[in-house]
C-alpha cells in the first residue's frame, strides 16, 4: 500500500458489503474481494465517492455497474462498479449537486438488479 492509499472505513465497508447483500452472478466473489480492498483516491469535490482496488490489482477507474441504491429521505444515492471482475469504484451522489457525505447503510434502499444496467 502506498502512502496516499488506505484500508477502507468501517462505514465504507458497511456500504459496499450491503450493496453487494443481494444475491446476483459473481456477488459472492466480489464480496470475499471486500476485505482487500484499498481505497487509492478520494473525490476532490468533498463527497464520500472513492476508488480503490484491491490488494492484488493495479488501480483502476470503474467501468461496470454492479449494484446501486438511493438514500431513504434525501435525493442522494451510491453506485458500485467493478471493472475486469473486481471491485473499483464507489460513487456517491446527489441530486441537488452539493457533496454527498456517505449514507447510513440503513438508510439504503437497494435497486432491484434488472435495474443496474
Amino acid at each position: 500500500m502506498s502512502p496516499s492509499e488506505r484500508p477502507l472505513s468501517a462505514d465504507e465497508r458497511a456500504v459496499i458489503l450491503a450493496l453487494l447483500a443481494r444475491d446476483f452472478p459473481g456477488a459472492e466473489d466480489l464480496r470475499r474481494q471486500v476485505p482487500s480492498v484499498v481505497v487509492t483516491r478520494n473525490c476532490g469535490c468533498g463527497c464520500a465517492t472513492i476508488d480503490f482496488r484491491t490488494e492484488d490489482e493495479p488501480p483502476t477507474l470503474g467501468k461496470e455497474l454492479v449494484s446501486s441504491a438511493y438514500v431513504r429521505g434525501r435525493d442522494d444515492g451510491v453506485l458500485l462498479f467493478v471493472r475486469h471482475g473486481r471491485l473499483s469504484h464507489l460513487e456517491v451522489y446527489s441530486s441537488d449537486g452539493d457533496p454527498a457525505p456517505l449514507p447510513r447503510v440503513e438508510d439504503l434502499v437497494i435497486d432491484p438488479p434488472d435495474t443496474w444496467e
